[in-house]
């Protein structure tokens, strides 16, 4: 644990046991006592790659601005396929609601954010609240649900590209055509319905590793049934989060900030629990080593409600 004036960095917990290893995240907790509203900031690196401090300053950044923020974790592509990290992801969400009061965490105002393949997660979690079929173990009975979500330079759409990239049959098990249902599940594109949290979108113009066109039609497709907000970072490539830190932090400040509010009084309930989308039909992934039985019987991309 360590203490600056930014708060307090609580580091290496425990939070979810998969058959490869332990999962631990680290806590950022701004000087201001809680219950505060509450932040799950997933790192990128195309799944293949990457740590829970990628984003560490991004993280204090939104510490000063008042949130605990909470980076965990995920499965690899090299330790399991589509759904682990998603199954991981959503275990986080859970451990705030179960363990987090200790660390000022509001379980009532929890939102999902992340960069590149996190922000994958990030709004994958939004769009999948409580669905039994990409639910961890750990933490029976606690919602997986957010209130809100961010993404930036995020991967929404894994069937926009014309060849799939090595990265995206590493973590999806094969091809489109060896595993079409993989990458409909793990695309949030489609997935959107009445239910889906408000969602702020942040993509860079100059982006040449994610189009940023995808990028544009999630945001469109949850703001026609809910709030989706969409900012694009003039000449911004896929690494704007640290090139333009100030803009980025600024944005995300701003959209928490309306969607979750400030401290809350304790003398009044909130006015509103999260936006649960409610759980679909069910689907046996289990908990283990993912990519195995992915007919979760979810609707298509077309029976959806709101494509566009």
């Amino acid at each position: 644990m360590t203490t600056d004036t930014s708060g307090t960095v609580h580091s290496e917990i425990a939070f979810h046991e998969t058959p490869v290893r332990t999962l631990r995240l680290d806590v950022y907790e701004p000087r201001e006592s809680g219950p505060r509203p509450t932040v799950v900031l997933f790192h990128g690196g195309a799944f293949r790659s990457g740590e829970k401090t990628q984003l560490a300053e991004q993280a204090r950044a939104l510490a000063d601005a008042g949130y605990v923020v909470v980076t965990p974790e995920y499965r690899l592509a090299d330790e399991a396929t589509f759904p682990a990290a998603l199954i991981d992801a959503k275990a986080a969400v859970e451990w705030c609601r179960v363990e987090g009061a200790e660390y000022g965490i509001d379980p009532e105002r929890l939102a999902a954010a992340g960069y590149s393949a996190g922000a994958n997660l990030a709004t994958l979690v939004s769009v999948t609240a409580d669905e039994p079929g990409f639910e961890p173990e750990a933490y029976p009975g606690a919602s997986s649900a957010v209130a809100a979500a961010v993404g930036w330079a995020g991967i929404y759409d894994f069937r926009c590209f014309d060849a799939d990239p090595d990265a995206h049959v590493d973590y999806l098990g094969g091809t489109r055509e060896a595993m079409p249902e993989a990458y409909d599940f793990a695309s949030p594109m489609g997935q959107t319905d009445v239910g889906t949290p408000p969602t702020l979108v942040v993509h860079g113009d100059a982006d040449e590793v994610l189009p940023i066109e995808q990028a544009r039609r999630y945001a469109d497709a949850v703001d026609a049934l809910s709030i989706g907000a969409f900012v694009v970072i003039d000449g911004g490539d896929h690494s704007f989060p640290d090139d333009a830190f100030d803009r980025t932090i600024e944005e995300t400040v701003q959209f928490l900030t309306a969607q979750l509010g400030g401290q809350r009084d304790e003398r009044r309930p909130p006015d509103d629990g999260p936006l649960n989308g409610g759980p679909l039909d069910d689907g046996p992934l289990g908990d283990g080593v993912a990519g195995e039985g992915l007919d979760t019987g979810k609707p298509t991309d077309d029976e959806r409600i709101g494509r566009r």
